[in-house]
């Protein structure tokens, strides 16, 4: 499974409120595809064909899974979390 090319994020009410419940808006999560991220394929049985982590602006490590929309370079963030050691890690790995 190659990965996709994600130019932008499309927000709504939904992902919106679970984001923030996790202390994010939907303005760091857009700042991750601007900076240096991965694209990974999600764990299997989880929502969300792909896991993008990267960082927002303010050098924060996010994850950020993900589904399609029509426009194959528009993805759906269906949340998003400040990443995990494991997670920091991978991204860690192509920033050297």
């Amino acid at each position: 499974m190659s990965s996709p090319r994600i130019e932008s994020f499309i927000f709504d009410d939904e992902n919106e409120e679970k984001i923030m419940s996790h202390g994010l808006s939907a303005y760091r999560v857009m700042q991750v595809i601007d900076n240096v991220h991965v694209v990974l394929p999600n764990r299997k049985g989880r929502r969300g064909l792909y896991l993008i982590i990267g960082r927002d602006n303010g050098g924060s490590c996010i994850s950020i899974p993900v589904e399609r929309t029509l426009n194959p370079s528009i993805w759906r963030p269906i949340t998003a979390w400040l990443s995990k050691t494991g997670e920091k890690t991978v991204l860690e790995k192509k920033e050297r």
